[in-house]
């Protein structure tokens, strides 16, 4: 789609309100020719020394009169455009938020922080407002076409050399067109630079002190920010040179215009009113040809705009249309917002089985992931995936939760194919905790409710299973303790408890841990994985771990090497048939005797 369709699309979703949008800038730029001609007709009545007629004060009068109602128009406009600006603004960034969640969540993302945030600000702002400007442009446009039209009938010769001035304007801003874009692009990705920096600093302070990296840290800082100076100041300079430019030419008309109505107004063919209708009609037409030449700029940025957006939203791995950018949803800008509705787990669609057929994941451009594993896991029992470092024991828990996109290989949840395994294995389906676990910097209670409603005795017997009680009777405030961004403020094995607990809270079918214990001390550990093979039969769980105590409760022990699945069976099976499995055993016992 080019930039037409998408403005199309954006007018098309709110059509109403943009008609009115337009009436009102209709209205804003007819009434400064209606006041053009009263102010003409005013000055040719001074000329004729009729200084007390009753027709010259109706006539300022409904001048003032007009005035109050481009006031009025302005005002409305004002609203109105902002009313259908935020509303398609925050369209934009809807749908660029679905399309962010719809992308596999394992993948690296493509952009920094601090270039998302400027994609959902100033972009999102940019491609927003382009629909307005050309509501303007096209009344302003009918607005300059009367407006020369009344200046020709004046005097031919003035008005031609009065505009002659403003077609070098129009060539010269086309001209500097591609250094215009080129230097916001370069802005705003500095921008987006710097904001991430300041993230990143503010969520690795610990770390930066821990280094004595303070000075690396300001002199990298310092650098980004020149950067971004030097980008902001090329903007700025080429936005400064053709707003200077164009007031120049506004002197430069208005100084012709005096010099070529001399000898018509010494000849009397044209008159004071004609000088004030001329006057007051080149600020508007000045005006006007500097709008041109600015949305000759803003058609491009918004372009660049555009094409940022699409490219955060639309995913290589995955075949998202660009023009989703301006799909036609609800914003629910006056209707509450629908009560959000859990699924539940019944009978019929309650965990029996999972089996997985010849998953395949393999990282792009590389040979490195997972081949054609097969495995099941029955309701109830305890399946843990273990293997040397890289043999893909994280991969292809990610595979199997649909957080990278499988290759190959089909999943069966009670012998039904699972088609989406991103959409599907979410509770209450499953749950997950991650190797690194991601936290809110929210407070301890909202990082487990995640806003759902539950008691603070239920929050109690959960903190309890996930051993976080003792932590909890420590932090300052309680349950309402602000763990920081990403967690900060807890050790790395607390935020494994907590991210735990989350887990445990949303009561999920299976439950994916994924080395959670790899932060954990060995008493925390050994009391963690006793509560939680004692609620072992109302669950079923999926753990990647090396520690014997867990191996040794398994039901089921996925050995996986290089990528391929190895060997499978219960831990006593795999020491006297599998040679990967005896040596992994080996190794773990070398490494506890020796701690």
């Amino acid at each position: 789609m080019n930039l037409l369709q998408y403005m199309k699309k954006q007018i098309l979703f709110m059509p109403k309100l943009y008609f009115f949008v337009w009436l009102q800038s209709f209205l804003f730029f007819i009434t400064p020719l209606f006041g053009a001609l009263l102010v003409r007709e005013i000055f040719n009545i001074l000329e004729a020394n009729n200084f007390f007629t009753l027709d010259i004060w109706i006539l300022i009068i409904i001048f003032f009169v007009n005035n109050i109602l481009q006031i009025f128009f302005d005002v409305t406009w004002v609203i109105l455009q902002n009313r259908f600006f935020l509303a398609n603004r925050l369209l934009l960034r809807k749908n660029m938020m679905e399309g962010l969640y719809s992308q596999y969540g394992a993948l690296p993302p493509a952009f920094a922080a601090g270039e998302a945030i400027s994609r959902f600000r100033q972009d999102a702002s940019e491609a927003a407002y382009f629909p307005i400007a050309i509501a303007d442009l096209s009344n302003f446009f009918l607005f300059g076409i009367i407006a020369i039209f009344l200046m020709l009938q004046i005097n031919v010769q003035v008005t031609f050399f009065v505009f002659l001035p403003f077609i070098f304007v129009i060539v010269f801003v086309n001209s500097l067109r591609k250094k215009v874009v080129y230097y916001r692009n370069e802005h705003r990705k500095a921008t987006g630079e710097v904001t991430s920096t300041i993230r990143e600093i503010f969520t690795s302070i610990q770390s930066i002190q821990v280094n004595t990296a303070e000075e690396n840290i300001l002199k990298q800082f310092e650098g980004i920010n020149d950067k971004r100076a030097k980008a902001g100041i090329n903007d700025e300079f080429f936005g400064g040179l053709l707003r200077a430019l164009r007031t120049f030419i506004v002197f430069l008309a208005t100084g012709i215009m005096f010099i070529l109505i001399r000898e018509p107004m010494l000849a009397g063919t044209f008159h004071i009113g004609d000088f004030a209708l001329f006057q007051y009609l080149l600020g508007w037409i000045t005006a006007f040809i500097n709008y041109i030449g600015e949305s000759i700029a803003r058609y491009h940025r918004t372009k660049v705009a555009y094409q940022r957006m699409i490219t955060f939203m639309v995913s290589d791995e995955q075949n998202i249309p660009s023009d989703d950018i301006v799909k036609d949803q609800e914003l629910f800008l006056k209707k509450s917002f629908p009560e959000i509705i859990v699924p539940k787990i019944t009978e019929n669609n309650q965990l029996k089985s999972i089996l997985v057929k010849n998953l395949t994941f393999l990282y792009p451009g590389t040979s490195h992931g997972i081949e054609n594993v097969s495995f099941q896991i029955i309701r109830g029992t305890l399946t843990v995936i273990t293997g040397r470092v890289g043999s893909g024991k994280s991969t292809l828990i990610k595979a199997l939760l649909g957080l990278l996109p499988i290759a190959q290989g089909n999943i069966f949840w009670n012998d039904v194919q699972v088609d989406h395994p991103s959409d599907f294995f979410v509770p209450p389906h499953s749950a997950y905790t991650p190797q690194v676990p991601i936290l809110l910097s929210a407070s301890v209670r909202d990082n487990l409710m995640l806003g759902s409603q539950i008691t603070d005795q239920k929050i109690s017997e959960i903190l309890e299973l996930a051993v976080f009680e003792e932590d909890l009777t420590e932090l300052e405030n309680g349950l309402d303790t602000l763990v920081g961004p990403k967690g900060k403020k807890l050790s790395g094995g607390q935020q494994q408890r907590l991210a735990a607990a989350r887990m445990l809270f949303s009561n999920a079918e299976l439950l994916v841990l994924d080395d959670l214990s790899s932060a954990l001390d060995v008493e925390t550990e050994e009391l963690l994985w006793k509560r939680l093979f004692e609620r072992k039969l109302n669950k079923t769980f999926l753990v990647v771990s090396h520690k014997k105590n867990v191996l040794a409760k398994a039901d089921q022990i996925l050995v996986l090497k290089n990528g391929h699945l190895d060997a499978s069976g219960s831990l006593m099976e795999l020491l006297k048939t599998s040679i990967e499995m005896q040596q992994l055993w080996k190794e773990s016992f070398e490494k506890t005797s020796s701690g």
